[in-house]
């Protein structure tokens, strides 16, 4: 799994549900510079919640990915 380093902002993108016109493009940013290792949320974490949630909504998989190059993070 590729490491990101704090404050790195992660996007993904998915077409709307149903075959309408559009997409929609989500972006999270993290950092746990203020946690401790036990509470620290990792960009997998993150990720796969955000796709779930849109997922019950109807929409595909959404894979997010990070620079440098990029990289995704939940394949």
């Amino acid at each position: 799994m590729a490491v990101f380093p704090e404050g790195t902002t992660f996007r993904g993108a998915a077409d709307y549900p149903g075959g309408n016109d559009g997409y929609v493009i989500l972006t999270f940013t993290l950092d746990n510079t203020a946690t401790t290792p036990i509470s620290t949320l990792t960009p997998l974490e993150i990720a796969n919640a955000i796709s779930a949630a849109a997922q019950a909504k109807g929409y595909p998989k959404i894979v997010f990915s990070g620079p440098p190059m990029p990289v995704e993070v939940n394949p």
